[in-house]
């Protein structure tokens, strides 16, 4: 018995230190089962989820999970129809750089809702993480869906 208790902590254990070696955060998508990102970013922003080609409702709420490297005082998270849409903003309040790890390596998830007075549904839909001071240092998510 005691062996078998040491046997599952030292695996646990092993565990634990293989995700944070990899540099790679594990963060729930839409109640759906963990899955593992990797936020690793130098000199910017990089947004892993939304990670392209799921389906959103208006009206959800969705977690947006990035990485950032960028020591900028607060962000905007955007949705955008497309490319060339400049987007709305999906937080009421900016988001403080002192809520998130800026390490360029850890991943900050922060949850919005797809509300119904600001998203459009698209068919090349995307979530934008710009730093009010360094705009040119945003991250975009990959391409997603969103319908009525």
């Amino acid at each position: 018995m005691k062996f078998s208790t040491m046997l599952t902590r030292s695996l646990l254990a092993m565990s634990f230190v293989a995700l944070v070696g990899c540099g790679e955060e594990t963060a729930g998508s839409n109640g759906d089962d963990e899955v593992a990102f990797d936020c690793t970013v130098s000199d910017g922003i990089k947004v892993v989820s939304p990670k392209g080609g799921e389906t959103f409702k208006v009206g959800d709420t969705i977690e947006v999970v990035f990485g950032v490297d960028v020591l900028d005082g607060s962000f905007r998270i955007v949705y955008q129809t497309s490319d060339e849409d400049r987007g709305w903003d999906l937080t009421e309040e900016s988001v403080q750089a002192e809520d998130l790890k800026i390490d360029g390596k850890t991943c900050n998830t922060v949850k919005v809702v797809l509300d119904a007075e600001y998203v459009e549904p698209s068919n090349t839909a995307l979530i934008s993480v710009i730093p009010y001071v360094l705009e040119k240092k945003y991250g975009n998510s990959k391409k997603f869906k969103v319908v009525e």
